[in-house]
């Protein structure tokens, strides 16, 4: 899954950043620059365990900070 944000690529590592879709962790891969000016993007992957669970809510926190909670939906 792709997310994206501003202000990401300033986290101190990538190891600070985590990522929770329905209350299970998932990998995240990357955290930098998407390409357009002030865009970052996030790659997260979605645990084999989420299928078909419908809606999700997904948590990422940089630094420890939490973004803005969204919510998606997984078939």
């Amino acid at each position: 899954m792709l997310l994206f944000g501003t202000g990401l690529r300033e986290r101190s590592s990538l190891d600070k950043v985590a990522a929770k879709i329905g209350g299970v962790e998932a990998l995240v891969s990357y955290v930098g620059e998407q390409g357009a000016v002030g865009l970052d993007q996030v790659n997260v992957g979605l645990p084999r365990s989420l299928a078909g669970r419908g809606e999700a809510d997904v948590v990422l926190t940089v630094d420890g900070q939490v973004a803005n909670t969204v919510r998606i939906n997984i078939k």
